[in-house]
């Protein structure tokens, strides 16, 4: 009897042992699931190469932006050379009542809507030769439709000149408050941001630069303008 007693003690132990044990199996499983996180593209930039430059090298100088005539000779020239994060613009060989125009975009190629952050603007030439030369700024907002463009916004600074072009009455001093302040005056209707080509429709930034050297600018001389602009992602503070 006592034998009895003892193995159906044993076997309710083995029972309670086997319960325990399937309990634990179910309470250590782990559940994995896989999946695949997409993040978003950052990317702002010039577009590479592209600069319409209205007096190149070779060619006889402007009279001025728009007229169909040129000077008869070809003593000044215009250099513009785009790449990423940089457009380099650099006045050779200019004289007294020399003027030109340059005319670059800038596209967001990522998937991200970008802000302006900042703009950097450093100049190399002669002592003082800067305060000889007068500005002024165009920032077009628009995207492409068939046949062109439709614009949405357009900041001029320091005014508008025959009721078009910018006027050139500002000093080099004030260009980089000036790109700064037009380009997101411009992008206001857009909330403030430059929309991936990603959308549709993609916007892009059209910025156009004129200059005039004044009356008592030295002659024979060479200017570099160099404009970096630096981008960030909408959201950030």
């Amino acid at each position: 009897m006592r034998s009895k007693g003892l193995i159906g003690v044993l076997g309710s132990l083995i029972l309670a042992l086997l319960v325990l044990g399937v309990a634990y199996a179910h309470w250590s499983e782990t559940l994995y699931i896989t999946t695949v996180v997409n993040t978003g593209d950052f990317c702002v930039k010039f577009l590479e190469d592209y600069c319409m430059n209205y007096d190149k090298p070779g060619e006889n100088d402007l009279k001025y932006y728009g007229y169909p005539n040129r000077w008869p000779f070809n003593v000044g020239e215009t250099v513009c050379e785009v790449t990423e994060d940089t457009v380099t613009i650099t006045l050779n060989n200019v004289y007294p009542c020399y003027q030109t125009w340059v005319r670059f975009r800038i596209i967001n190629c990522g998937t991200i809507p970008a802000k302006l952050k900042e703009v950097i603007v450093t100049f190399e030439g002669p002592e003082g030769l800067k305060n000889k030369i007068n500005f002024g700024f165009d920032a077009e907002l628009g995207y492409p439709i068939p046949g062109g463009w439709k614009w949405v916004s357009e900041v001029m600074y320091p005014g508008k000149y025959k009721g078009a072009l910018p006027e050139t009455g500002a000093l080099l001093d004030e260009l980089e408050t000036a790109l700064e302040e037009s380009i997101r005056e411009a992008l206001e209707p857009t909330d403030g941001v430059l929309l991936p080509q990603s959308l549709s429709p993609h916007y892009e930034l059209w910025l156009g630069l004129g200059f005039h050297i004044k009356q008592d600018a030295p002659e024979s001389a060479t200017l570099t303008i160099r404009i970096t602009m630096i981008w960030t992602q909408f959201n950030d503070e």
